[in-house]
């Protein structure tokens, strides 16, 4: 019995490593998913910034904060991955960065994204994009590129969320523009 105590541990930390790699893995097949390795890999530095919270750690976050904010954790609930990357270098080609960002930004209209902001002055990029469910009740995803000299930032938010779940966070957070926010169906 006590070999069976001692086995279970490296067993159950072997379940929970493996399910957190498959569902890792699953999140490049959700809908919201964007791969920005293309824009990584031009920047050629490492990133100044980089936050990946996981599903696993997400969930741990959405139990902590449950009883103190319910709202906040239902929100939290639906996001499978969240990624920021922030690169500072002044070797960084603006113009090529942009060129690439056009690239995935190509690709995201034909994969049916909805392009929401659109910057392009002087030297500054930014694309921001929704992926919203066929009926536009969810935003599987958001994906914001920015390029401008001496910074790219590169953020995917990954999960299924509702209009009504932004407007939750609008009011809890005091953000008008965001409690009356509906998404048209084009």
């Amino acid at each position: 019995m006590n070999i069976l105590k001692r086995l279970m541990l490296p067993i159950l930390l072997l379940s929970f490593i493996s399910g957190a790699m498959a569902a890792d893995n699953n999140v490049q097949n959700h809908p919201g998913f964007v791969d920005f390795s293309v824009l990584t890999a031009i920047a050629n530095t490492e990133p100044t910034v980089e936050i990946s919270l996981k599903a696993p750690l997400l969930n741990m976050i959405t139990n902590l904060i449950r009883n103190e904010d319910e709202e906040a954790a239902k929100f939290i609930s639906k996001l499978v991955r969240v990624t920021v990357n922030v690169f500072k270098s002044s070797t960084v080609d603006v113009d090529e960065v942009a060129n690439s960002m056009a690239t995935i930004a190509n690709d995201l209209d034909e994969q049916g994204w909805e392009r929401v902001v659109r910057v392009r002055e002087d030297e500054d990029h930014v694309d921001i994009y929704f992926r919203l469910s066929d009926d536009a009740e969810i935003i599987h995803g958001i994906a914001i590129m920015v390029a401008e000299p001496g910074e790219t930032v590169l953020v995917n938010i990954v999960g299924d969320i509702s209009t009504d779940d932004i407007s939750a966070l609008g009011r809890r957070f005091n953000l008008d523009e965001l409690v009356d926010l509906e998404i048209e169906d084009n």
